[in-house]
């Protein structure tokens, strides 16, 4: 019986797929021409205007909302939006930046040790150095974590995936250097 519940709860929720890569699922209340009222999983009523959508999937029907228009900013085809924002979708849901975020601890915990064990605040700097230095490194795509494969070739989906990958890896980088450089400060202080 529960099962049965569960089914119907995921074939009646709609989603929405939004310029930026990121989706949000629960059910279309209200569609205009300028705006949609959608409700979230969590009960919560939002007005959002068409023009940050990429498609929906209304009562199991996708829709795309996109259209091109120059004269609106709207650039890229139909298709290339569509393989441009599947790439930033995959980018939110599959990518992951350990090895960064482990190494921007380590250095920041180090920079933190010696700020308060030579008392120069030079290294307060740390954080920032080390994010630009992320940059120099490209991101990759991990295909075995991607559902569908058939885009990864397409240089739009690489475009869309890099642009929300780098993105995520920065704005790691920079919290877990911050929280190292905190975490090595306060060794410091406690052992000297």
């Amino acid at each position: 019986m529960h099962l049965l519940v569960a089914q119907v709860v995921v074939q009646n929720t709609d989603t929405l797929l939004f310029l930026n890569g990121k989706q949000l699922e629960g059910k279309v209340l209200e569609f205009n021409k300028y705006q949609l009222t959608f409700k979230t999983l969590k009960n919560k009523e939002i007005d959002i205007e068409n023009y940050r959508l990429f498609s929906m999937k209304w009562n199991g029907i996708d829709t795309t909302i996109y259209k091109y228009d120059s004269l609106e900013g709207n650039f890229l085809s139909q298709k290339d939006m569509k393989l441009f924002v599947y790439g930033e979708r995959d980018a939110h849901l599959t990518y992951s930046s350990k090895f960064s975020n482990i190494v921007g601890f380590a250095v920041g915990s180090g920079a933190g040790y010696f700020m308060h064990y030579d008392q120069s605040f030079i290294y307060v700097s740390t954080p920032l150095i080390y994010t630009l230095g992320t940059l120099i490194f490209p991101t990759r795509v991990k295909q075995r974590k991607i559902k569908d494969l058939q885009y990864i070739k397409e240089d739009e989906y690489l475009r869309g995936h890099e642009r929300v990958a780098r993105a995520k890896r920065t704005q790691n980088a920079l919290i877990s250097t911050l929280i190292g450089l905190g975490v090595g400060f306060t060794a410091s202080l406690i052992a000297n």
